[in-house]
């Protein structure tokens, strides 16, 4: 049975404005001074840090940069294992070189995250994302029509969308179908960006996609005007570790 309590936008921490949201296990919390130190360098928003399994020491380090929630999914909620196609296991642990049934439930919090949000306009953004400017026109993205924005990246046969970065505004109806699809469909996708993907391209929502100058990938060479960097896979994990002084 679904828990409504997951699939509903949560009141009880609801404070309106602008914020962030971001959230870190162990295996992620590294990121967490690295990701701070850039961000504060050119934004003041108040950020809320989700402990969706962090560390005591990381948690006490966030309460004191600013809000903590905890968040963790119900049992059996994210498919296990042995609930998964075997072709698609094999598919998907070639693809992901990390512990692949651990990191799902991370990616698959971030809708779920969102609908708990306390602020009005929410920034999701993963932790590999160097903020190098201010945040303010990004929140604009998500004012009109349903109230989301993603990158939207246009290819010959499809089109891709990129949850890496997330501009929401409160009782977005895509973040509640959002997270009701990854309830019912996530055996069948290897991660959440799949369905969203496939969410975007059967439902007419009408989002406004952001420019690629707020998610821009590592291993393409960079615009000045670059405002968020997404140091993605193992490249960007490295560049991040070269510059790493925290």
């Amino acid at each position: 049975m679904i828990s409504k309590a997951l699939l509903n936008w949560d009141e009880s921490h609801f404070q309106g404005g602008d914020g962030i949201v971001v959230a870190a296990d162990e295996n992620q919390e590294w990121f967490l001074k690295w990701w701070w130190e850039n961000y504060s360098k050119h934004n003041t928003y108040p950020v809320t840090f989700f402990d969706i399994g962090m560390s005591k020491s990381a948690r006490h380090w966030c309460e004191s940069k600013g809000n903590v929630l905890s968040f963790s999914f119900p049992k059996n909620w994210i498919k296990d294992k042995k609930y998964i196609d075997p072709q698609a296991i094999k598919e998907w642990e070639l693809r992901y070189q990390g512990n692949l049934w651990e990191g799902r439930k991370q990616w698959f919090s971030k809708p779920y995250i969102l609908l708990q949000s306390p602020y009005q306009r929410s920034i999701w953004m993963d932790l590999d994302c160097e903020v190098r400017n201010s945040l303010k026109k990004l929140f604009d993205f998500c004012n009109e029509g349903d109230g989301f924005s993603v990158l939207k990246l246009e290819l010959p046969d499809s089109d891709i969308y990129s949850a890496g970065v997330i501009v929401s505004r409160r009782y977005s109806p895509v973040v509640k179908k959002w997270a009701e699809n990854i309830y019912k469909d996530n055996a069948k996708h290897f991660g959440d960006e799949n369905i969203l993907i496939e969410l975007l391209s059967k439902e007419k929502y009408k989002i406004t996609p952001y420019s690629l100058l707020y998610n821009w990938p590592t291993f393409i060479p960079q615009n000045v005007d670059t405002v968020i960097r997404h140091h993605i896979g193992g490249y960007g994990k490295t560049q991040i570790l070269k510059g790493l002084n925290v």
